[in-house]
């Protein structure tokens, strides 16, 4: 599920104070190690057990940067979004570092949102969704992802692969097979981060469209 009420928010954004430096993130003084290859867009995990490192291998266009800001050296891509946990210590370090991006202290990528991924099976708790609210009017978009029993049960390079442009999967009462199937919420993330990376790129977005 995607909420987008603050696309396009701005670094440099007035009133963010920078969060201490003990809790940044560091900014990578070489090109990422070990992406294989040119991704399109880096997942930063504010934390460990984010999920950044699965997402990244299920997401094809996307890398995991090790829990630093890209340096954006040697043609690497400068979109970056961030993965935190749906508890609060998972959420307040997602705050500081989109604090420490706003503050201009994050190198010079640009944030694209925040995908949090639920920390259990089952309802989120109310404190849990109103603070996602409150960090995700830093993130411009936020993404987010429920649960899923099958991925603790393999290894993320057991887990299917979503690419640009593979069909969504087919809409059917019965239950995907989340150990060869893409789920639909991944389906669409992926997607919707395509997308913004497009209209960034042709520097339009529907807020854009929207004032005209």
């Amino acid at each position: 599920m995607r909420s987008t009420a603050g696309d396009d928010v701005p670094a440099g954004t007035v009133g963010v104070v920078a969060p201490p430096e003990a809790r940044r993130a560091p900014v990578w003084d070489r090109p990422v190690p070990g992406a294989g290859r040119a991704p399109l867009v880096w997942l930063l995990g504010v934390h460990g057990g984010a999920g950044a490192t699965t997402l990244a291998h299920v997401l094809a266009p996307a890398a995991d940067a090790h829990r630093r800001w890209p340096g954006v050296f040697e043609r690497e891509s400068p979109f970056v979004v961030l993965v935190a946990r749906e508890t609060i210590s998972g959420l307040t370090h997602a705050h500081d570092l989109l604090r420490q991006h706003h503050a201009g202290l994050a190198g010079p990528g640009s944030v694209l949102g925040l995908v949090t991924v639920a920390a259990r099976p089952g309802r989120i708790p109310a404190e849990i969704r109103r603070y996602r609210d409150v960090v995700g009017s830093l993130a411009g978009a936020v993404w987010q992802l429920p649960w899923y029993e099958e991925w603790t049960l393999v290894e993320a390079d057991q887990l299917p692969v979503w690419s640009p442009g593979d069909p969504p999967p087919v809409q059917k009462k019965r239950k995907l097979d989340l150990l060869h199937e893409v789920p639909h919420d991944v389906d669409a993330l992926g997607a919707d981060i395509v997308e913004l990376i497009r209209e960034r790129l042709s520097g339009s977005s529907p807020l854009d469209e929207g004032r005209r």
